[in-house]
Parts: structure tokens; sequence; C-alpha cells
């Protein structure tokens, strides 16, 4: 009898989170999802109860509600029903950056339109040079440390282009645990992607990251 085994798929329950600024990074080993935060879904989940109680409100008092109020109501509800539903799809299945092994590429993907769908950037492997960790918020005209501490990783193109995947923000006292959660975000896209990290710590800001454009291929 082979005493083979099967290798299981990695589940929900064995991937390992670590918490960004209003995203949640999840990491498994073959694909890292960095998602929308649960307390994302409040705002659209509020919409679309809104949506509904005006609709109750039409069909229930529309006779005694003068015909302008009623129009503007329905038009209301038409507008934040279809737009709190995308919403609430996004925060609860969507991902803004989406890093997997098996199609060797790193995507940033739109708001509303996760999912793979919307394209904002996509970063073939063989054009990353590194990830980096640094520390953004800088000190005052005093040249004092701020109470706040910000830790900021950016993704390195080869053509030099600086791509944000996200950032951690603690207390000043909680620095240290800050940075090590941003550098975990780091190496594993780095162990993914097989590039290295820099993890800066803390240093002067360098130049404005490139946000993703609106172009599907990246330069």
């Amino acid at each position: 009898m082979s005493t083979e085994q099967t290798e299981l798929p990695p589940t929900a329950a064995t991937a390992r989170r670590i918490s960004m600024d209003r995203r949640m990074c999840v990491v498994t080993p073959d694909r890292i999802d960095i998602r929308p935060s649960r307390a994302s879904i409040l705002l659209p989940a509020a919409g679309l109860l809104a949506g509904l109680l005006l609709f109750a409100v039409v069909v229930l008092w529309q006779s005694a509600l003068p015909f302008p109020l009623v129009v503007l109501l329905v038009l209301a509800a038409v507008l934040l029903l279809p737009l709190s539903g995308m919403g609430l799809v996004y925060s609860v299945a969507g991902a803004h950056v989406v890093v997997d092994r098996a199609k060797q590429s790193a995507v940033w993907q739109q708001g509303l339109l996760g999912m793979g769908v919307g394209t904002r950037e996509l970063v073939p492997f063989w054009k990353i040079q590194e990830l980096e960790v640094e520390e953004t918020v800088p000190r005052d005209h005093r040249g004092l440390t701020q109470d706040v501490a910000q830790f900021e990783v950016t993704l390195l193109k080869t053509s030099g282009r600086r791509l944000r995947v996200g950032a951690v923000t603690v207390p000043r006292s909680l620095a240290a645990d800050g940075l090590e959660r941003a550098r975990q975000v780091a190496q594993a896209i780095g162990d993914i992607a097989d590039k290295p990290i820099h993890a800066a710590g803390s240093r002067r800001r360098r130049p404005r990251v490139v946000r993703p454009h609106s172009s599907p291929s990246g330069r």
C-alpha cells in the first residue's frame, strides 16, 4: 500500500491574516489577498438599508405624500440600492491587491469592481525588482517624532515605478509592532514572487508613490 498522502489545498482556516489600515492581508501559500477590512461593510450596509426603507415609505405612504417627494424618494432608492449592493459585495468578497503564484503576477483591482473585474494595474513577477517598507510620517518642524508611526509597503518595478500596497498606522509607542506587521506583508509577497525585501524602518520620506493608472497593463 502506498504511503503517499494527498496534500490538501489551503483553506480559510489555515490562512494567515495581517491587519493593515482599512484593509486585511490574507496570506495562503500560493495567494495573497489584500481585502477591505470588515468595518468597510458598515457604510454599504447602511446605504442598502436606507434604500429599502425609502422603497417601503413610497409603497406604504405614497398616497399621503406629495408627488414630487415620491419621485425624489424613488430616485434616491434607485441610486442607493445598486451602489450599496456593489459596495457590500466588494467589502465581503472583493480585493484591492491580489498576488497569485499560479498566475505569476500581482494585480491592483478597482474599488467597487474588485473580484477580478476592472484591473487597474497588472505587474508580472519578472517586472518586480523588490518590496520596500519605510516609515512615512515625517518629523515635525522642531525635529521631533510624531505621536503616530506609519509604515508603508510599496512594490518597486524594474522600470523604477513604485506602487503602493498598503500601510500600517499605529501609536508611536507601538511602532515596533506596526513595523513588524508591515514587514510580514512585504515578506509574504516577496516569498511568493521570489523577490528581495528592503525594510528601511524609520527614514526620511521618499518621493511620492505613483498610484496605479487605469491602463490594464503595467509599464
